[in-house]
Order: C-alpha cells, then sequence, then structure tokens
C-alpha cells in the first residue's frame, strides 16, 4: 500500500502536464496510465463528496470466511496444500500458503532443507 502523498504528487503532476500520463510516468517512474486516471477520477469523487478514498488500498478477492474455511480444511485433512487447492478449487498453492502462515501460524508443515553438503553427507 503506498501512502497517500504518492498519489497526489502524481495527481498534481497529471493536471499540470495537461493530462499526459506519460509525461508523468517518466517523470516520477510510476504510475502506469489506468493507475493515473483511477487515482484522478477518484481524488474528483472525492472533492465533490467530501468522503476520503483510500489511495492504494487493495481489497481482498475472498472474504475472510472463505480463507478461514480453505485453511481449515488444510488443517483437517492431512496439511496437503495441493489436495485442499483441489477439493476446494481455490485458491493457487502460494496463496493458501500465505493464508496458512496468517491464520494458523506454525501450523503448516515445511520441508526439511539442508544447506550444506556437510549435512548431507551425515544424512547419508
Amino acid at each position: 500500500m503506498c501512502s497517500r502523498e504518492e498519489p497526489m504528487k502524481a495527481i498534481e503532476l497529471y493536471i499540470n502536464y495537461d493530462k499526459c500520463s506519460a509525461d508523468v510516468a517518466r517523470e516520477l517512474g510510476y504510475p502506469d496510465r489506468k493507475s493515473l486516471v483511477s487515482w484522478y477520477k477518484a481524488d474528483l469523487e472525492e472533492q465533490e463528496t467530501g468522503v476520503l478514498w483510500e489511495g492504494c488500498s487493495r481489497y481482498s478477492k475472498y472474504s475472510l470466511e472463505e480463507k478461514t474455511t480453505a485453511v481449515e480444511h488444510y488443517l483437517e485433512h492431512g496439511c496437503n496444500l495441493s489436495r485442499t487447492v483441489r477439493a476446494l478449487g481455490y485458491p493457487s498453492r502460494d496463496t493458501l500458503r500465505a493464508w496458512c502462515d496468517e491464520l494458523a501460524p506454525g501450523t503448516r508443515r515445511k520441508r526439511a532443507v539442508y544447506s550444506t553438503l556437510k549435512s548431507r553427507k551425515e544424512r547419508l
């Protein structure tokens, strides 16, 4: 999530540069055209309604209930990421892994990684 100052600076330049998003992106290094236009429209709406906009906040595609259901299924059915994703039809393994770390820290199975050659030889 970016600070509120970043979009406001980009919007000011967008207005100063006669609404040329390419010039703004060239000077600041961000944002892309669609983001800049979106920020500009949100700023106009804020000025009209007086309701502050969140700026760069991201919304979650899944509700907390869906996340909890997926993590509970994972824990109750053998702690297998692939099997849980296949059974529920969502999310990806990486996303489920992040949810498990967020909602049930320390419960996810982790592979043992041997970082040194010496430890591998000891194992053999």
